[in-house]
Order: structure tokens, then sequence, then C-alpha cells
């Protein structure tokens, strides 16, 4: 790999230019299902063309695109493969990324981003304007976006939860409420390692509905319960364990207080609030924190924060911040008990 200090700059600039390309070349295979055309060898474009009645020089033409980033090989004999990247966008894998590339190029996400100027001028987020509507009721009015938006947070669950599992240890849980939990794959993961635990599967009902394939597949169904509701009215009571992944992140201080607030309010006295989100750390190794945090001020009320930002919104909400722990991701696990 080329040291990126040595690129000039212009071609850096263009190199920039191509990413916004690539990621939309291959979601666009992703939402075509070419990974899963390939999923049992490699084929010819004209092979691929065929099953998705495509243009075959198109089809070509895409495939050699999507393989010029690595996400597909090209074979000797011109047919194209799979490569470990290109694995992840399969719709039958565990931890599938295709629904996450597919999210956040399809329009929900991509006509808000066209005015991240817009949101930097005035501070607010460019996804009411360009879509009409915020951004959660246009995924309750564009149900089949909605559901690939779920499943894409799902997949960036299991990307987290493999980091967070390996570096917090939930020893000791009894009922595990996974707040604003999409389809439940992390208190699914949670609960197949503390076997005698039950769960809470808390979100917006049009997408707790869609969690059981998610429960089902990890064989954790039996074991939780589905509820539907909004976190800012109440959750639900009695957990010893709250799971809030990526989810604080989403929205203000003043709501992130609120948040907590009906956590606090729901928890047994000995329960801990564990938070799982990428941490702002100018002085730490690179990370996407910062342009995830711009990916917020386009699309929501909410931003990327320190861990001492963390503390406050903790202190506010008559939560204590208790300790921060590292993983070999960029999220990191903030753990929070009654102050």
């Amino acid at each position: 790999m080329s040291d990126p200090s040595m690129i000039p700059p212009p071609a850096a600039i263009f190199r920039l230019v191509s990413g916004m390309w690539a990621a939309q070349a291959v979601a666009t295979a992703a939402r075509l299902g070419i990974p899963d055309q390939l999923a049992h060898g490699p084929r010819t474009a004209g092979e691929i063309a065929t099953a998705l009645r495509a243009d075959p020089s198109a089809v070509y033409r895409l495939l050699r695109g999507v393989a010029s980033v690595g996400v597909l090989s090209t074979e000797a004999d011109g047919r194209f493969a799979l490569t470990p990247v290109g694995e992840c966008l399969r719709s039958d894998v565990p931890g599938s990324m295709r629904s996450l590339i597919i999210a956040e190029m399809a329009p929900g996400h991509w006509l808000p981003w066209g005015n991240l100027e817009h949101s930097v001028r005035t501070g607010k987020p460019a996804a009411p304007g360009a879509l009409g509507m915020d951004v959660w009721e246009y995924y309750k009015q564009n149900a089949d976006e909605g559901f690939l938006f779920a499943e894409a947070m799902s997949g960036m669950s299991t990307m987290a939860m493999q980091a967070v599992l390996a570096s917090y240890s939930f020893s000791g849980a009894r009922k595990v409420v996974d707040v604003g939990g999409s389809h439940g794959a992390f208190v699914a993961a949670v609960l197949q390692r503390e076997t005698t635990a039950t769960g809470v599967l808390f979100d917006r009902p049009e997408v707790v509905e869609g969690a059981g394939a998610t429960l089902q597949a990890a064989g954790v169904a039996h074991r939780v319960e589905r509820v539907a509701g909004d976190f800012f009215q109440s959750v639900p009571a009695g957990g010893d364990v709250y799971l809030l992944k990526h989810i604080l992140h989403d929205w203000s201080d003043d709501e992130c207080v609120q948040i907590l607030g009906r956590v606090r309010d729901a928890m047994t006295p000995d329960a801990r609030v564990v938070v799982a989100e990428m941490l702002i750390d100018d002085k730490g190794p690179p990370s996407p924190a910062p342009l995830l945090d711009l990916n917020m001020l386009v699309m929501l009320s909410g931003r990327e924060r320190t861990a001492q930002e963390f503390g406050g919104l903790f202190a506010s909400a008559g939560l204590k911040l208790h300790g921060v722990t590292p993983t070999h991701s960029p999220v990191a696990v903030l753990e929070a008990r009654r102050g």
C-alpha cells in the first residue's frame, strides 16, 4: 500500500471524489444481489447479467469497477470472484454489511448529505429539508428502505458487539434491556454468553416487529420479550443491565439526558447502563468518529462526544460514569450507575 503522504495533492483530491463513486458502485452491486450470485464460485459478467436480466456490457463495467476497490477479484479466465470484503456483502452471512452500504447510499441518507452546507451554515440537520420530513418519519413511509436501515444497524451491532464482548464482561446479568436495539443483534449476543439471563428488546413498533428472524437465528427468541415504545416517555422497568448502542449519538444533549433519565427511572438499584459509542479523542489513533459526527450533523440532532462529555450527560441524568473500556475497534464501552 502506498504511503498517503507520498500521493500528490491533486491525486489525493481525486481519490476522495472516486470514493463517492466506489461507495455507490458497491451499494448497487449489493442491491442487485451480485455477492449472492457469486457465493458458490466465480462467474462471468455474462452469466450474472443473464441471471439479473441486465445489460451484459454494463454489468461487466460495474463488476470491473467494484473489483478495482477490492470487493471482487478477477480470475485469469475473466470470471469474477468474491474477496473477503465481498463475502461480507452477501445477504446470508453472519454480520452481513450488505444492508449498511445500501441504506447509506439510498435516498434517505444520500439526499441529506448532498446538502451538508446547509447543516454547516445553520447547525441544523439537512434531512428534513431534503426528505420533506425527519428521517424517522421518512423510514416509516418508505418501509423497504426503513427495513434496510434497521438491518444495517443490526450489522453495525454485530461489528460493535464482537469488540465489546471481547473487552467488557456482562457476567451476572439477569435482565438485559436493549434500548433502541433495532432487530436485537446486541441483546442476542449478550444472552448467548449469559445463558441464564433474559432480555427485552425495546424499539419502535415497526422495528421490533421485524426482529424475529435475528432472535430466532441466535437461538434466544424464547428468552427475549419484544416491547414497542418511545424511550422519551419510558423504557421497560426492572432491568439490571441497560444497553444503549449507538443511540445517544443520534440526539442532542438535552434529548440524551431525557433518555438517560427514563433509563434511570426504570433500572434496579444495582443496575448498570452500558453505552457503546465511538469517542472523539484528538489524542488517540485515527478514527471514523469525526466523519460519523458529520453524519449526525446532516441527519439528526446528535453528535459524537468525548468521554468527558458523556460523563456530563450521565451526571445530568442522575447517573455516574464508572469506567470507560476501550476495544479493538473504534467503539468504546462506557459504564454508568446511579449517582
